[in-house]
Protein backbone atom coordinates (compact mmCIF):
# COMPACT_ATOMS: atom_id res chain seq x y z
CA UNK A 1 0.00 0.00 0.00
CA UNK A 2 3.04 2.11 0.87
CA UNK A 3 4.41 1.60 -2.52
CA UNK A 4 1.56 2.66 -4.19
CA UNK A 5 1.47 6.08 -2.20
CA UNK A 6 -1.40 5.15 0.22
CA UNK A 7 -1.35 6.44 3.52
CA UNK A 8 -0.85 3.98 6.01
CA UNK A 9 0.08 5.82 9.31
CA UNK A 10 -2.86 7.45 11.46
CA UNK A 11 -1.45 11.44 11.94
CA UNK A 12 -2.02 12.85 15.10
CA UNK A 13 -1.88 17.17 14.22
CA UNK A 14 -1.93 19.34 17.69
CA UNK A 15 -3.08 22.87 17.34
CA UNK A 16 -4.61 25.56 19.40
CA UNK A 17 -7.93 23.69 19.39
CA UNK A 18 -6.31 19.86 20.54
CA UNK A 19 -5.65 17.44 18.92
CA UNK A 20 -6.74 16.46 15.63
CA UNK A 21 -6.86 13.04 14.45
CA UNK A 22 -6.54 12.13 10.61
CA UNK A 23 -7.26 8.27 9.85
CA UNK A 24 -6.74 6.75 6.61
CA UNK A 25 -10.14 4.89 6.10
CA UNK A 26 -8.38 2.24 4.28
CA UNK A 27 -6.12 1.20 6.65
CA UNK A 28 -7.80 1.93 9.73
CA UNK A 29 -10.39 -0.90 8.42
CA UNK A 30 -8.15 -3.45 7.77
CA UNK A 31 -6.66 -3.10 11.25
CA UNK A 32 -9.93 -3.13 13.04
CA UNK A 33 -10.97 -6.34 10.74
CA UNK A 34 -7.12 -8.05 11.81
CA UNK A 35 -7.67 -7.39 16.21
CA UNK A 36 -11.23 -8.05 15.67
CA UNK A 37 -10.68 -11.41 13.86
CA UNK A 38 -7.78 -12.26 16.16
CA UNK A 39 -10.18 -11.20 18.82
CA UNK A 40 -12.35 -14.00 18.06
CA UNK A 41 -9.72 -17.03 17.68
CA UNK A 42 -8.37 -15.90 20.81
CA UNK A 43 -9.72 -17.83 23.55
CA UNK A 44 -7.81 -17.06 26.47
CA UNK A 45 -8.33 -15.81 29.56
CA UNK A 46 -8.08 -12.01 29.75
CA UNK A 47 -5.91 -11.84 32.15
CA UNK A 48 -3.21 -14.19 30.10
CA UNK A 49 -3.69 -11.96 27.41
CA UNK A 50 -0.74 -8.97 27.19
CA UNK A 51 -3.48 -6.69 25.97
CA UNK A 52 -6.28 -6.46 28.20
CA UNK A 53 -9.76 -5.12 27.66
CA UNK A 54 -12.27 -3.58 30.25
CA UNK A 55 -15.54 -4.14 28.36
CA UNK A 56 -14.17 -8.08 28.78
CA UNK A 57 -13.72 -7.78 32.24
CA UNK A 58 -16.28 -5.70 33.36
CA UNK A 59 -18.57 -8.92 31.57
CA UNK A 60 -17.08 -11.57 33.78
CA UNK A 61 -16.01 -9.60 36.60
CA UNK A 62 -17.97 -6.62 37.06
CA UNK A 63 -14.82 -4.29 37.01
CA UNK A 64 -16.50 -0.52 36.16
CA UNK A 65 -15.55 1.39 34.18
CA UNK A 66 -16.17 5.22 32.50
CA UNK A 67 -18.35 4.29 29.66
CA UNK A 68 -17.89 8.01 27.97
CA UNK A 69 -14.64 7.34 27.38
CA UNK A 70 -12.53 5.05 24.71
CA UNK A 71 -9.60 4.31 26.56
CA UNK A 72 -10.62 0.46 26.58
CA UNK A 73 -6.94 -1.45 26.60
CA UNK A 74 -3.73 -1.63 28.72
CA UNK A 75 -1.01 -2.84 27.08
CA UNK A 76 1.75 -5.03 28.98
CA UNK A 77 3.17 -5.54 25.83
CA UNK A 78 5.05 -2.03 26.56
CA UNK A 79 7.33 -4.02 29.73
CA UNK A 80 10.07 -5.50 27.10
CA UNK A 81 11.00 -7.76 29.99
CA UNK A 82 8.70 -10.92 30.32
CA UNK A 83 9.73 -11.86 34.26
CA UNK A 84 8.56 -8.74 35.24
CA UNK A 85 5.84 -8.12 32.77
CA UNK A 86 3.97 -10.88 34.30
CA UNK A 87 4.73 -9.42 38.02
CA UNK A 88 3.24 -6.29 36.57
CA UNK A 89 -0.04 -7.88 35.49
CA UNK A 90 -0.31 -9.94 38.45
CA UNK A 91 -0.36 -6.44 40.56
CA UNK A 92 -2.68 -4.90 38.23
CA UNK A 93 -4.69 -7.94 38.80
CA UNK A 94 -4.72 -7.81 42.78
CA UNK A 95 -5.93 -4.09 42.23
CA UNK A 96 -8.42 -4.07 39.79
CA UNK A 97 -10.12 -6.73 41.75
CA UNK A 98 -9.66 -5.40 45.22
CA UNK A 99 -12.00 -2.38 43.91
CA UNK A 100 -10.59 -0.33 46.36
CA UNK A 101 -9.45 3.46 45.76
CA UNK A 102 -8.38 1.52 42.05
CA UNK A 103 -10.39 1.82 38.86
CA UNK A 104 -9.84 1.09 35.38
CA UNK A 105 -8.51 4.96 34.81
CA UNK A 106 -6.13 4.22 37.81
CA UNK A 107 -4.21 1.01 35.65
CA UNK A 108 -3.94 3.13 32.52
CA UNK A 109 -2.30 5.92 34.31
CA UNK A 110 -0.30 3.45 35.82
CA UNK A 111 -0.25 1.68 32.37
CA UNK A 112 1.61 5.08 30.66
CA UNK A 113 4.03 5.27 33.24
CA UNK A 114 5.56 2.24 34.32
CA UNK A 115 6.19 0.62 31.43
CA UNK A 116 8.75 3.24 30.50
CA UNK A 117 10.07 3.41 34.12
CA UNK A 118 10.86 -0.37 33.77
CA UNK A 119 12.26 0.29 30.89
CA UNK A 120 14.58 2.67 31.52
CA UNK A 121 15.97 0.56 34.73
CA UNK A 122 16.63 -2.22 32.30
CA UNK A 123 18.34 -0.39 29.67
CA UNK A 124 20.83 0.63 32.49
CA UNK A 125 20.81 -2.91 33.66
CA UNK A 126 20.07 -5.02 30.98
CA UNK A 127 20.86 -8.62 33.16
CA UNK A 128 18.28 -7.97 35.60
CA UNK A 129 15.16 -10.06 35.76
CA UNK A 130 13.93 -8.07 38.72
CA UNK A 131 14.42 -5.02 40.98
CA UNK A 132 15.77 -6.59 43.93
CA UNK A 133 19.06 -4.66 43.52
CA UNK A 134 17.68 -1.34 42.58
CA UNK A 135 19.11 1.86 44.21
CA UNK A 136 18.99 5.22 44.86
CA UNK A 137 21.50 5.89 41.69
CA UNK A 138 19.40 3.94 39.64
CA UNK A 139 16.59 6.30 40.82
CA UNK A 140 18.03 9.67 40.29
CA UNK A 141 19.33 8.88 36.65
CA UNK A 142 15.30 8.28 35.95
CA UNK A 143 14.58 11.47 37.42
CA UNK A 144 16.91 13.18 35.29
CA UNK A 145 15.36 11.70 32.24
CA UNK A 146 12.50 12.83 33.51
CA UNK A 147 13.26 16.27 33.47
CA UNK A 148 14.96 15.88 29.86
CA UNK A 149 11.88 14.57 28.71
CA UNK A 150 9.75 18.06 30.95
CA UNK A 151 11.60 20.24 28.45
CA UNK A 152 10.40 18.24 25.02
CA UNK A 153 6.58 18.90 26.31
CA UNK A 154 5.29 21.19 23.86
CA UNK A 155 1.08 21.09 24.25
CA UNK A 156 -0.33 24.30 25.39
CA UNK A 157 -1.96 22.97 28.89
CA UNK A 158 1.84 21.12 29.67
CA UNK A 159 2.80 21.49 33.08
CA UNK A 160 6.80 20.36 33.50
CA UNK A 161 6.45 20.20 37.18
CA UNK A 162 2.97 17.89 36.83
CA UNK A 163 4.67 15.96 33.97
CA UNK A 164 7.27 14.90 36.64
CA UNK A 165 5.34 14.74 39.63
CA UNK A 166 2.62 12.52 38.04
CA UNK A 167 5.45 10.06 37.02
CA UNK A 168 7.11 9.76 40.26
CA UNK A 169 4.01 9.46 42.39
CA UNK A 170 3.08 6.28 39.69
CA UNK A 171 6.38 5.05 40.39
CA UNK A 172 6.72 5.74 43.90
CA UNK A 173 3.56 3.91 44.34
CA UNK A 174 3.94 1.01 42.57
CA UNK A 175 7.41 0.49 44.30
CA UNK A 176 5.60 0.70 47.64
CA UNK A 177 3.00 -1.63 46.91
CA UNK A 178 4.90 -4.80 45.58
CA UNK A 179 7.21 -4.14 48.54
CA UNK A 180 4.26 -4.53 50.85
CA UNK A 181 2.54 -7.16 49.13
CA UNK A 182 5.70 -9.10 48.70
CA UNK A 183 6.90 -9.59 45.01
CA UNK A 184 9.32 -11.88 44.08
CA UNK A 185 10.69 -8.84 41.64
CA UNK A 186 10.59 -5.63 44.91
CA UNK A 187 13.46 -4.00 45.30
CA UNK A 188 15.39 -5.02 49.13
CA UNK A 189 16.10 -1.24 49.59
CA UNK A 190 13.12 0.17 50.67
CA UNK A 191 10.98 2.72 49.03
CA UNK A 192 11.54 5.62 51.36
CA UNK A 193 15.23 5.60 50.97
CA UNK A 194 14.86 5.07 47.04
CA UNK A 195 12.31 7.70 46.67
CA UNK A 196 12.36 11.18 49.16
CA UNK A 197 9.57 13.58 49.01
CA UNK A 198 11.60 16.37 47.89
CA UNK A 199 12.12 14.60 44.73
CA UNK A 200 8.69 15.69 43.43
CA UNK A 201 8.59 19.49 42.36
CA UNK A 202 5.12 21.23 44.16
CA UNK A 203 3.11 22.13 41.41
CA UNK A 204 2.91 25.96 40.91
CA UNK A 205 -0.15 27.28 42.22
CA UNK A 206 -2.79 29.33 39.22
CA UNK A 207 -3.22 32.84 40.83
CA UNK A 208 -6.78 33.64 41.43
CA UNK A 209 -7.82 35.29 38.17
CA UNK A 210 -6.14 32.68 36.33
CA UNK A 211 -8.91 30.06 37.36
CA UNK A 212 -9.94 27.75 34.83
CA UNK A 213 -13.82 29.09 34.23
CA UNK A 214 -15.65 30.45 31.64
CA UNK A 215 -15.61 34.50 31.83
CA UNK A 216 -19.28 36.13 30.97
CA UNK A 217 -17.54 37.57 28.44
CA UNK A 218 -17.61 33.77 26.27
CA UNK A 219 -20.27 32.57 27.93
CA UNK A 220 -22.68 35.04 25.99
CA UNK A 221 -21.17 34.11 23.10
CA UNK A 222 -21.96 30.42 23.58
CA UNK A 223 -25.30 31.32 24.66
CA UNK A 224 -25.90 33.94 21.51
CA UNK A 225 -24.51 31.09 19.37
CA UNK A 226 -25.91 27.85 21.09
CA UNK A 227 -28.30 26.73 17.84
CA UNK A 228 -24.83 26.47 16.20
CA UNK A 229 -23.52 24.08 18.24
CA UNK A 230 -24.19 20.19 17.51
CA UNK A 231 -27.86 19.36 18.25
CA UNK A 232 -26.79 16.67 20.65
CA UNK A 233 -24.28 18.96 22.29
CA UNK A 234 -26.77 21.23 23.34
CA UNK A 235 -28.46 19.94 26.05
CA UNK A 236 -25.22 18.50 27.71
CA UNK A 237 -23.74 21.77 27.42
CA UNK A 238 -26.90 23.20 29.46
CA UNK A 239 -27.07 20.40 32.32
CA UNK A 240 -23.63 20.60 33.02
CA UNK A 241 -23.73 24.50 32.97
CA UNK A 242 -26.45 24.66 35.43
CA UNK A 243 -25.76 21.69 37.93
CA UNK A 244 -21.98 21.33 38.12
CA UNK A 245 -21.58 17.74 37.04
CA UNK A 246 -18.64 16.67 35.64
CA UNK A 247 -19.00 15.36 31.88
CA UNK A 248 -18.09 11.94 32.32
CA UNK A 249 -21.42 12.09 35.20
CA UNK A 250 -23.50 14.10 32.79
CA UNK A 251 -22.92 11.75 29.73
CA UNK A 252 -23.66 8.89 32.38
CA UNK A 253 -26.93 9.64 33.78
CA UNK A 254 -30.14 7.04 32.95
CA UNK A 255 -33.59 7.30 32.42
CA UNK A 256 -34.28 7.32 36.07
CA UNK A 257 -32.16 10.29 36.85
CA UNK A 258 -35.14 12.98 37.04
CA UNK A 259 -37.23 13.14 40.61
CA UNK A 260 -39.88 15.22 41.54
CA UNK A 261 -40.08 15.90 45.64
CA UNK A 262 -42.34 18.39 46.92
CA UNK A 263 -43.10 19.77 43.51
CA UNK A 264 -39.44 20.40 43.10
CA UNK A 265 -37.33 18.68 40.39
CA UNK A 266 -33.60 17.14 41.04
CA UNK A 267 -31.19 15.20 38.92
CA UNK A 268 -30.18 12.17 41.01
CA UNK A 269 -27.09 10.29 39.72
CA UNK A 270 -24.18 8.15 41.33
CA UNK A 271 -20.71 10.09 41.35
CA UNK A 272 -18.45 7.68 40.06
CA UNK A 273 -15.32 9.89 40.90
CA UNK A 274 -16.24 10.17 44.74
CA UNK A 275 -18.04 6.87 44.84
CA UNK A 276 -21.04 8.89 46.04
CA UNK A 277 -24.14 7.08 45.43
CA UNK A 278 -27.93 8.70 44.63
CA UNK A 279 -26.32 12.35 44.73
CA UNK A 280 -28.97 14.58 44.25
CA UNK A 281 -28.83 18.17 41.98
CA UNK A 282 -31.69 20.67 42.53
CA UNK A 283 -32.33 22.04 38.78
CA UNK A 284 -35.06 24.80 37.44
CA UNK A 285 -38.39 24.04 35.67
CA UNK A 286 -36.98 24.54 32.78
CA UNK A 287 -33.93 21.78 32.71
CA UNK A 288 -36.31 19.63 34.13
CA UNK A 289 -38.23 19.98 31.02
CA UNK A 290 -35.34 19.16 28.57
CA UNK A 291 -34.43 16.11 30.62
CA UNK A 292 -37.96 14.66 30.90
CA UNK A 293 -37.85 14.80 26.90
CA UNK A 294 -34.39 13.65 26.72
CA UNK A 295 -35.66 10.82 28.77
CA UNK A 296 -38.64 10.35 26.64
CA UNK A 297 -37.07 9.76 23.49
CA UNK A 298 -34.45 7.64 24.82
CA UNK A 299 -36.84 5.58 25.91
CA UNK A 300 -38.81 5.31 23.06
CA UNK A 301 -35.65 4.26 20.62
CA UNK A 302 -33.99 1.77 23.44
CA UNK A 303 -34.09 -2.08 24.11
CA UNK A 304 -31.78 -4.64 26.03
CA UNK A 305 -29.97 -4.56 22.95
CA UNK A 306 -28.98 -0.95 21.66
CA UNK A 307 -29.24 0.46 25.55
CA UNK A 308 -28.67 -2.31 28.21
CA UNK A 309 -28.08 0.21 30.89
CA UNK A 310 -30.81 2.31 30.40
CA UNK A 311 -28.50 5.87 29.21
CA UNK A 312 -30.14 9.27 27.90
CA UNK A 313 -27.17 10.17 26.00
CA UNK A 314 -26.75 7.28 24.14
CA UNK A 315 -25.33 5.58 20.38
CA UNK A 316 -27.69 3.17 19.58
CA UNK A 317 -25.90 2.25 16.36
CA UNK A 318 -22.10 2.02 15.07
CA UNK A 319 -18.56 1.42 16.75
CA UNK A 320 -19.74 2.97 20.55
CA UNK A 321 -23.40 0.92 20.26
CA UNK A 322 -24.67 0.76 23.65
CA UNK A 323 -22.74 3.29 25.25
CA UNK A 324 -22.91 6.73 25.61
CA UNK A 325 -21.40 10.04 23.49
CA UNK A 326 -17.30 10.31 23.88
CA UNK A 327 -16.16 12.93 26.21
CA UNK A 328 -13.37 13.57 23.49
CA UNK A 329 -16.00 14.19 21.13
CA UNK A 330 -17.93 16.36 22.81
CA UNK A 331 -14.50 18.60 23.73
CA UNK A 332 -13.97 18.73 19.87
CA UNK A 333 -17.55 19.68 19.03
CA UNK A 334 -17.60 22.77 21.27
CA UNK A 335 -14.45 23.75 19.86
CA UNK A 336 -15.86 23.67 16.55
CA UNK A 337 -18.23 26.23 17.37
CA UNK A 338 -15.87 28.24 18.48
CA UNK A 339 -13.75 28.22 15.82
CA UNK A 340 -16.81 28.31 13.41
CA UNK A 341 -18.38 31.21 14.79
CA UNK A 342 -15.56 32.73 16.31
CA UNK A 343 -16.00 32.60 20.15
CA UNK A 344 -12.97 35.10 21.43
CA UNK A 345 -11.88 36.16 24.89
CA UNK A 346 -11.13 40.12 25.90
CA UNK A 347 -8.55 39.91 24.32
CA UNK A 348 -9.67 38.99 20.88
CA UNK A 349 -8.10 35.76 20.94
CA UNK A 350 -9.86 32.19 20.31
CA UNK A 351 -11.08 30.50 23.44
CA UNK A 352 -10.17 27.12 23.97
CA UNK A 353 -13.13 24.65 25.64
CA UNK A 354 -12.41 22.37 28.22
CA UNK A 355 -15.46 20.35 29.44
CA UNK A 356 -14.73 20.37 33.21
CA UNK A 357 -14.51 24.28 32.29
CA UNK A 358 -18.55 24.24 33.47
CA UNK A 359 -18.21 22.72 36.40
CA UNK A 360 -15.61 25.13 37.91
CA UNK A 361 -18.10 27.98 36.19
CA UNK A 362 -21.22 26.93 37.79
CA UNK A 363 -19.03 26.34 41.58
CA UNK A 364 -17.90 30.40 41.01
CA UNK A 365 -20.90 31.50 40.40
CA UNK A 366 -22.73 30.09 43.28
CA UNK A 367 -20.14 31.32 45.65
CA UNK A 368 -20.52 34.84 44.09
CA UNK A 369 -24.33 34.45 43.91
CA UNK A 370 -24.37 34.26 47.60
CA UNK A 371 -24.38 30.34 48.37
CA UNK A 372 -22.59 29.35 51.84
CA UNK A 373 -19.00 27.21 50.57
CA UNK A 374 -20.84 23.99 52.53
CA UNK A 375 -23.71 24.58 50.26
CA UNK A 376 -21.12 24.26 47.12
CA UNK A 377 -19.56 21.33 48.45
CA UNK A 378 -22.55 19.81 48.93
CA UNK A 379 -23.83 20.50 45.78
CA UNK A 380 -20.44 19.52 43.56
CA UNK A 381 -19.85 16.13 45.96
CA UNK A 382 -16.91 17.39 47.23
CA UNK A 383 -15.37 15.71 50.13
CA UNK A 384 -13.93 18.44 52.17
CA UNK A 385 -14.23 21.84 51.86
CA UNK A 386 -11.00 22.52 50.65
CA UNK A 387 -11.20 20.51 47.76
CA UNK A 388 -14.06 22.96 46.87
CA UNK A 389 -11.80 26.16 47.48
CA UNK A 390 -9.76 24.72 44.65
CA UNK A 391 -12.37 25.03 42.41
CA UNK A 392 -14.16 28.47 43.54
CA UNK A 393 -12.59 31.64 44.08
CA UNK A 394 -14.38 34.88 44.03
CA UNK A 395 -14.69 36.48 40.90
CA UNK A 396 -13.14 40.11 39.87
CA UNK A 397 -16.72 41.70 39.33
CA UNK A 398 -17.77 40.77 43.14
CA UNK A 399 -14.36 42.51 44.08
CA UNK A 400 -15.20 45.35 42.02
CA UNK A 401 -18.07 45.72 43.87
CA UNK A 402 -17.30 45.10 47.06
CA UNK A 403 -13.99 48.03 46.36
CA UNK A 404 -16.59 50.43 45.23
CA UNK A 405 -18.82 50.07 48.52
CA UNK A 406 -16.07 50.83 50.16
CA UNK A 407 -14.31 53.63 48.14
CA UNK A 408 -18.41 55.56 48.71
CA UNK A 409 -17.34 55.53 52.27
CA UNK A 410 -14.28 57.48 52.27
CA UNK A 411 -11.72 55.69 53.74
CA UNK A 412 -9.06 56.66 51.10
CA UNK A 413 -9.96 60.31 50.88
CA UNK A 414 -8.15 62.85 52.98
CA UNK A 415 -9.70 65.98 54.25
CA UNK A 416 -8.58 69.55 53.76
CA UNK A 417 -5.87 68.96 56.59
CA UNK A 418 -4.41 65.90 54.84
CA UNK A 419 -5.75 63.68 57.34
CA UNK A 420 -7.36 60.34 56.26
CA UNK A 421 -11.22 59.47 56.69
CA UNK A 422 -11.84 56.58 59.02
CA UNK A 423 -15.16 54.95 60.21
CA UNK A 424 -15.90 56.05 63.34
CA UNK A 425 -16.85 53.39 65.97
CA UNK A 426 -20.58 54.21 66.42
CA UNK A 427 -20.89 54.45 62.76
CA UNK A 428 -22.61 51.56 60.86
CA UNK A 429 -20.80 49.29 58.63
CA UNK A 430 -22.34 48.97 55.82
CA UNK A 431 -24.46 45.35 55.02
CA UNK A 432 -23.19 44.80 51.65
CA UNK A 433 -19.26 44.97 53.12
CA UNK A 434 -20.31 43.18 56.12
CA UNK A 435 -21.71 40.49 53.86
CA UNK A 436 -18.79 40.72 51.71
CA UNK A 437 -16.02 40.43 54.57
CA UNK A 438 -17.88 37.15 55.48
CA UNK A 439 -17.85 35.58 52.66
CA UNK A 440 -13.97 35.74 52.42
CA UNK A 441 -13.87 34.82 55.96
CA UNK A 442 -16.13 31.91 54.79
CA UNK A 443 -13.74 30.95 51.67
CA UNK A 444 -10.40 31.66 53.33
CA UNK A 445 -10.49 30.07 56.93
CA UNK A 446 -10.82 26.00 57.97
CA UNK A 447 -14.04 26.10 60.53
CA UNK A 448 -12.75 24.24 63.64
CA UNK A 449 -14.43 23.11 67.12
CA UNK A 450 -13.06 26.33 68.47
CA UNK A 451 -14.08 28.93 66.02
CA UNK A 452 -13.22 29.64 62.40
CA UNK A 453 -9.17 30.06 61.57
CA UNK A 454 -7.44 31.03 58.79
CA UNK A 455 -3.70 30.18 59.73
CA UNK A 456 -5.00 26.66 59.40
CA UNK A 457 -5.33 27.01 56.07
CA UNK A 458 -1.27 27.08 56.30
CA UNK A 459 -0.86 24.34 58.87
CA UNK A 460 0.51 27.15 60.94
CA UNK A 461 -2.04 27.49 63.87
CA UNK A 462 -1.28 26.42 67.35
CA UNK A 463 -4.81 25.73 68.27
CA UNK A 464 -5.24 23.20 65.42
CA UNK A 465 -5.32 19.95 68.21
CA UNK A 466 -6.14 21.91 71.42
CA UNK A 467 -7.69 25.19 72.31
CA UNK A 468 -6.20 28.36 73.52
CA UNK A 469 -5.51 28.29 77.77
Amino acid sequence: MENQNIRTQTIRKHDVYGEQIIKCSITHFLRHMHFTLFQLIDTRQEWDKDRWDIRALYATYGINYNKSQSQHFVDFSKIRNPSIRSNVKEYIKQRLLNKNNFSWSTAVVYMNVIPGFLNFICNLEPLWNDLKDLQRSHILKYIESLHQSAKKLTNRNSNPESYIKYNLSAVSKFLDDIQRYEYTVAPKTNTRQLLFPEDRPKRKKKPYDQIDYIPEYVLEQLFANLNHLHSEVQPLVWIAFKTGLRISDVLGLTQDCLLRINGKYYIETDIEKTYVKGHRIPIDDELANMVAALIKKSIENSNDDNNPEKYVFIRFRGSRKGRPYSQFWVGEKLNCLARNVNITDECGNLFYFKTHQFRHTYAIKMLNGGADILIVQELLAHASPEMTMRYAKLLDNTKRKAFETVIKQGVFSFDMNGKIHEIHKDEEIPYDILETLWRDQKLNAIDNPYGSCRARVNGNCPYAEAPPA
